[in-house]
């Protein structure tokens, strides 16, 4: 088995007094494609800024190849993009100057298919970094990240100010840049739709720990509304996997919200009772286990 590309062990971060990430444990593998979900303030974007030793963690260690940032050597560091969710600077500059400018520190700097993102993605090469709008400075930095054909590529929200055509085009080079290097990507987003289109694996950001780390499409495939119905008595206790427990006359509805060790008709024979399940979408997925953590 190949050691992670990011090792994270008990991972804390303050702010204020306040815990954001609270002894938080994670690994991601090579080549994954990883969408991080969470609330708007959950720590998304500490967690992926805490990565890119944007921030400092109070407590914990964090390893990228094995490597803390301190010693990563340079050749590791310019193997790593990085797409913030607010980036400013270079105003006065054109887009092809920045491009350009920011490309030179990277040795892996692929001019020519910078300047087809260019052309494919409408960005006007003369035009000031200062005088773009918000969707278009997104589609300016997503361009310079993937450009350097990075071996890490971190997003936080890289798509937000994006019309439906433009991410769909985004998500389509994320997808071509994993098969063409084996690219390891981690992106936040809330549109998740987008993220069913393009991630192998969701992780799901809680209350300052990942409770939910899983390959898409085994939780896809797993995840359902539940009707139980029974002429005696049940309870949680007896489906204790399942979250979002109500309590009718006839039995109980709740939601698979993980793959099942026990298959959900086996325990539902230990007490007698029917079971029906309903496919659940990602959202609805994301919308009921964030219900049940709150």
């Amino acid at each position: 088995m190949n050691s992670p590309i990011i090792s994270i062990k008990d991972l804390s971060k303050s702010y204020e007094g306040s815990e954001v990430l609270k002894g938080l444990n994670w690994e991601i593998e090579q080549g994954d494609i990883v969408a991080l979900l969470g609330k708007n303030g959950a720590g998304k974007s500490t967690l992926l800024e805490t990565i890119m030793k944007l921030r400092d963690a109070d407590k914990g260690s964090l390893e990228i190849w094995g490597n803390s940032w301190e010693t990563l050597n340079q050749q590791q560091k310019e193997k790593i993009g990085f797409v913030a969710q607010d980036i400013k600077g270079y105003e006065w500059m054109s887009v092809t100057n920045f491009l350009n400018y920011l490309g030179g520190f990277f040795p892996s700097f692929d001019k020519a298919y910078c300047e087809q993102l260019q052309s494919r993605w409408g960005l006007s090469a003369k035009k000031r970094v200062g005088d773009l709008s918000g969707g278009q400075s997104q589609i300016l930095h997503v361009i310079q990240a993937l450009s350097i054909k990075p071996e890490l590529l971190i997003l936080d929200e890289p798509v937000a100010h994006l019309d439906p055509s433009m991410r769909r085009q985004f998500l389509a080079e994320l997808i071509e840049l994993s098969c063409e290097i084996n690219s390891t990507v981690v992106f936040s987003s809330h549109i998740v739709s987008d993220l069913e289109r393009v991630a192998s694996k969701v992780a799901l950001l809680l209350d300052g720990n990942i409770d939910y780390y899983y390959d898409l499409e085994d939780l896809k495939s797993s995840v359902a509304h539940v009707k139980l119905t029974s002429n005696s008595p049940i309870s949680h206790k007896d489906f204790p996997p399942l979250i979002n427990w109500q309590k009718r006359q006839d039995g109980a509805t709740a939601k698979i919200a993980t793959p099942l060790k026990e298959s959900i008709q086996s325990m539902a024979n230990k007490v007698g009772a029917q079971v029906e399940t309903m496919p659940m979408s990602l959202e609805d997925w994301y919308l009921e286990v964030s219900h049940a953590a709150s």
